[in-house]
């Protein structure tokens, strides 16, 4: 039976897509001044297209950037950006649509989690602006503890935190390589929630999902 929902925070609570763009469209912009607003709009969506939804470390994001872009930046655009973006993040995060009502409906029949790749003070940021810290029984950032998703150690911490079982836990997160392999590997149950919802996977035959809302259903079939 399931007694606790662990949720990942970026792409799976928040916008992902939403929040990127904003940083982009207004630090960029500066470099940038003398293209049209639709020229300038292909050259944020180029970013978006090589931030690969978050998914790698930001210094690996702006290569391809830098390669097309190079005669519009200054020589210290890389530094001075990651120092902005980690920084700024928070300004810019906003819910998925439907994360409110999800999150008000389930609170108080489960207990509740986010377990969130990345920098402590960057994520906690974003996650205290936006507010919703009073739906959770805890709230645990890789940067926290030194462990990172996939390794099973940080989700077995997690589980310990709110005094369940890892096998009593429902994970749900966008990212594969971390927030559902790192699921499987502590014996969790993995949601994927589905950035594409046509992305091939022939090796995971697990629950898949495209809103947060479907999470209604997916509880109620597992606690048959």
């Amino acid at each position: 039976m399931i007694k606790a929902i662990i949720f990942d925070f970026d792409g799976t609570l928040s916008n992902r897509q939403r929040n990127a763009y904003g940083v982009f469209k207004d630090y960029y912009r500066q470099f940038f001044k003398d293209m049209s607003d639709i020229e300038f709009e292909a050259v944020i969506q180029d970013m978006l297209t090589d931030d690969m939804n978050g998914t790698c470390n930001c210094k690996f994001r702006l290569p391809p950037f830098r390669a097309k872009y190079d005669k519009y930046l200054p020589a210290d655009f890389e530094e001075k950006f990651i120092e902005f973006y980690y920084e700024y993040m928070w300004k810019y995060t906003v819910l998925k649509d439907e994360t409110l009502e999800v999150l008000k409906e389930l609170k108080g029949k489960y207990k509740m989690a986010i377990l969130s790749n990345g920098q402590s003070k960057s994520q906690h940021d974003k996650i205290d602006n936006l507010h919703i810290g009073k739906y959770f029984d805890d709230i645990l950032v890789s940067g926290d503890v030194g462990v990172n998703k996939p390794n099973r150690e940080v989700f077995d911490i997690m589980a310990e935190r709110i005094g369940v079982k890892n096998e009593e836990c429902l994970f749900v997160g966008d990212v594969f390589s971390s927030d559902i392999l790192g699921a499987i590997r502590a014996d969790m149950v993995p949601c994927w929630i589905m950035v594409d919802e046509d992305r091939p996977a022939d090796f995971y035959k697990g629950i898949r999902i495209t809103n947060l809302k479907e999470l209604f259903k997916v509880l109620e079939d597992l606690n048959r």
